[in-house]
């Protein structure tokens, strides 16, 4: 059951991975993309130049096939380019181009098969990932080798089975695990600078390198001050164990065990919880829209407030950069509200599209700050947060607006260029129409007369 669990956990921490170096690839070349003063041929060689120097770790890689099967992209394996491999199969005799394509044009998604993995020289299950350029018919996809999953996972089995003093090995040998897999997760996509001529392209790069070096931070002091101590102290509890076994001393043994059983169950929830911060499931199993819902129910659960949301997005249409992105301006700007805005009763979010623009305006009536534009507030502890807010929607290529005063609470306005999912014709809902929901006291029936969820706080 455990190592059914872990198994799960590491390949849901896989995917999450490459759907954030696609996320990250597509943004680097999004504005060559989108041009459409460029010849398309233009085009089309420059984002290919830039897919073939794309690099991460020893064995990532992206490749890119037209609609056709045709062979445009593959930096390990440049022969192949010019070739139609449509009809090529994979070892177990399935069509691979075929399903990598099929998987794009549904809008982007996995596809697990056998290839030759560069660094190893021999084939192993590899995890891919792939979106649609339904503009010009091509599919971009990479991938992630995931032999790595099964070798943790049969030496978590093969340790079970050995006595107490070898369990020790298996604590060692998971922590070092975990520290590999997590620092798998934070690695940035390297991209050659020297190339790179466009200087919009270089400072989002390293604003998206920043993100995450943030978050490499925050996962290290996790672990150090975390599951690393409560690993620590399961260890000592396992020699205690040894001991008291080589004394015979039973009832020791008994009181210990169930001492370390506590202690394994807080650092495995205390992973889990690790794992969700790095990227929720409800954003991805239940959209943008839940996903704010869920952010603003637990917040009046803690503080007393009234949330208002309105919105007029269908959350299966928006891509998921643009979802991921407006989801955590979201909880930036609730957290800071729950701790800095004293005094606050009333929050509003109001997310709606307006042709290719997406817009929010997250409010409250908290205590305020004093607030110049281009410069940070004067109070202390929250500019972080707004630092943050403002990068996010740069690397977006959108606009921020700050209103904000002393007793008059903190109102945020942003735009960001509407990213659709392929194949989707419009992000607002069919109807047309626009939801509200109030979270924290009566709700308010809104035009469309339906209730939605509520979201959003003045980020500080």
């Amino acid at each position: 059951m455990q190592s059914e669990i872990l198994k799960d956990g590491l390949l849901q921490a896989k995917k999450a991975e490459l759907k954030n170096y696609m996320e990250l690839a597509y943004t680097a070349i999004r504005d060559i993309y989108e041009d459409t003063s460029l010849p398309e041929d233009v085009a089309q060689r420059r984002v290919a130049e830039a897919f073939h120097r794309m690099e991460y770790g020893s064995d990532g890689y992206f490749f890119v096939y037209d609609y056709e099967g045709l062979s445009i992209v593959h930096p390990r394996l440049e022969h192949l380019v010019g070739q139609d491999l449509w009809n090529f199969r994979d070892e177990d005799g399935k069509f691979l181009i075929q399903r990598l394509v099929q998987r794009a044009q549904e809008g982007g998604g996995y596809t697990e098969y056998r290839w030759d993995k560069p660094s190893g020289g021999e084939s192993v299950l590899k995890l891919g990932y792939s979106i649609g350029l339904d503009e010009w018919g091509w599919m971009v996809g990479t991938g992630l080798y995931l032999d790595d999953i099964e070798q943790v996972v049969s030496q978590m089995e093969h340790h079970m089975v050995e006595n107490a003093r070898k369990t020790i090995l298996l604590m060692a040998f998971f922590t070092v695990s975990c520290l590999l897999v997590i620092a798998v997760i934070g690695l940035a996509v390297n991209i050659s600078e020297a190339r790179v001529a466009n200087r919009k392209l270089v400072k989002m790069a390293q604003k998206t390198f920043s993100f995450l070096e943030k978050e490499r931070r925050r996962i290290s002091r996790e672990l150090h001050d975390g599951i690393n101590q409560l690993l620590v102290s399961a260890r000592f509890k396992l020699e205690r164990i040894d001991d008291a076994l080589g004394r015979g001393d039973h009832v020791d043994t008994s009181s210990s065990l169930a001492a370390t059983d506590r202690i394994l169950e807080t650092a495995i929830q205390d992973l889990r919880r690790l794992a969700y911060d790095l990227r929720p499931s409800v954003l991805d199993d239940l959209g943008l829209v839940a996903a704010l819902e869920s952010l603003c129910s637990d917040l009046v659960e803690r503080r007393r407030l009234q949330i208002h949301f309105e919105s007029n997005i269908d959350s299966r249409q928006c891509q998921p950069v643009l979802a991921t992105a407006l989801y955590r301006i979201t909880q930036e700007s609730l957290h800071n509200i729950e701790k800095h805005a004293d005094g606050a009763r009333q929050v509003k979010v109001k997310l709606v599209r307006r042709r290719s623009w997406v817009y929010l305006e997250i409010a409250d009536d908290g205590e305020g700050f004093a607030w110049r534009a281009g410069q940070g507030h004067e109070q202390g502890g929250t500019g972080l947060g707004l630092r943050n807010i403002q990068d996010r929607v740069d690397l977006l290529g959108g606009r921020l607006s700050i209103e904000a005063a002393p007793g008059k609470g903190v109102r945020i306005r942003l735009k960001v260029p509407f990213q659709r999912i392929a194949g989707k014709t419009s992000g607002e809902r069919v109807d047309g129409r626009v939801y509200t929901r109030t979270f924290g006291g009566r709700p308010s029936a809104g035009a469309g007369g339906a209730a939605l969820p509520a979201g959003g706080a003045a980020g500080r």
